[in-house]
């Protein structure tokens, strides 16, 4: 394990410098992204790292009443991890953001009329309520607030990208169920990785319960992803092209359907291998956001605009750089090394007590 420790923290240290460089050095040079596809797998990632922490304080908050007061390390690591993820998603959009320390004026001069305004604000009410949790004695209220919160934010965002009609893969009514069903899967495996890969003693009912949850939620977010498949293939042109180069993406049928979906299904349902299970799963939830935001941008937006205007920036085309790769890996090493070194550091001696 230390070994481990000390690679993930190398991969941390160069996402952080690779971060740094295109926030205040390169800008956009060093980002595959174009005219026509402005976001990628760095917007991918801040939304499935969004529903694991929402999914990861709603199972909390689900598994609290065997602790009476909301009280314990197994609710206490959902609430922790569940920050940090959300923590880390943040810092992806930040990255993202052509001037990221403007990012603070969404509270200054917030427009409610936009779903991301409303997310933005519950994200600060959420690390309020965490805490809050951590830091005062009102261990259930806090808890159930910051669960009711989570669910919000996720809603939040479902909305933004689910009302927008530029965008045929996004524009349906079935994304808030997607987005729902894809926290919940997402943040059950969180906190069984937080669980079974720390040395937190946690009862052997609630692991139980919890990998029950994960499986369901998964054959949960399958339906739903496969009806929201269907539905689109008899929709506009437009709306077929992008769901048929979505689900013949690598990142969907690869890395959500086959190592995110079945393969921690039958280790689930055959096998006691539940951090393994789990750590599949996570893959699966960036694999399957990663093509949701990718392939949302192949229609062009205006038919024929791609033929009319040639220029290198003025492609549909996209396949994250060298930069964006080490971004996402490194950030990702060290939002597993922060968890682990949080719940040891701060949970682990508290419990002791």
């Amino acid at each position: 394990m230390k070994t481990v420790r000390t690679l993930l923290l190398l991969l941390f240290v160069a996402g952080i410098a690779a971060a740094f460089g295109k926030a205040f050095l390169w800008g956009e040079s060093v980002t595959k992204y174009g005219a026509y596809v402005p976001w990628g797998l760095w917007i991918g990632i801040y939304i499935a790292l969004v529903g694991a922490a929402a999914g990861s304080v709603v199972w909390g908050a689900w598994l609290s009443p065997q602790n009476g007061d909301g009280k314990g390390t197994e609710i206490g690591s959902a609430l922790l991890a569940a920050a940090l993820c959300l923590a880390f998603g943040l810092a992806f959009v930040g990255i993202d953001l052509g001037k990221p320390l403007q990012g603070f004026r969404i509270f200054l001069h917030p427009s409610f009329a936009s779903p991301l305004a409303w997310a933005s604000w519950l994200y600060g009410l959420f690390f309020v309520c965490v805490a809050g949790y951590f830091l005062t004695a009102m261990k259930r209220p806090l808890l159930l607030l910051a669960a009711v919160v989570a669910i919000g934010f996720t809603v939040a965002e479902a909305l933004f990208f689910g009302q927008m009609v530029s965008r045929p893969l996004w524009n349906s009514w079935l994304t808030t169920l997607l987005f729902l069903t894809a926290a919940a899967s997402a943040g059950a495996a969180l906190l069984l990785l937080v669980w079974q890969g720390t040395g937190l003693t946690v009862d052997s009912a609630a692991v139980a319960k919890l990998r029950k949850a994960l499986a369901a939620s998964l054959i949960a977010y399958a339906i739903v992803e496969g009806i929201d498949v269907a539905m689109a293939l008899s929709g506009s042109p437009e709306k077929v092209l992008a769901v048929k180069r979505m689900i013949a993406s690598y990142g969907f049928w690869l890395l959500y359907g086959v190592i995110g979906t079945l393969i921690p299904l039958f280790l689930l349902l055959r096998t006691e291998r539940t951090l393994l299970a789990a750590g599949l799963s996570l893959v699966g939830a960036v694999g399957s956001k990663y093509a949701f935001v990718r392939y949302g941008f192949v229609p062009e937006p205006l038919p024929g605009l791609a033929k009319s205007f040639q220029d290198a920036a003025l492609q549909t085309r996209y396949f994250p750089s060298m930069v964006e790769w080490v971004v996402a890996v490194g950030l990702l090493a060290g939002l597993v090394w922060v968890i682990l070194w949080a719940v040891e550091k701060i949970l682990m001696p508290k419990a002791a007590q």
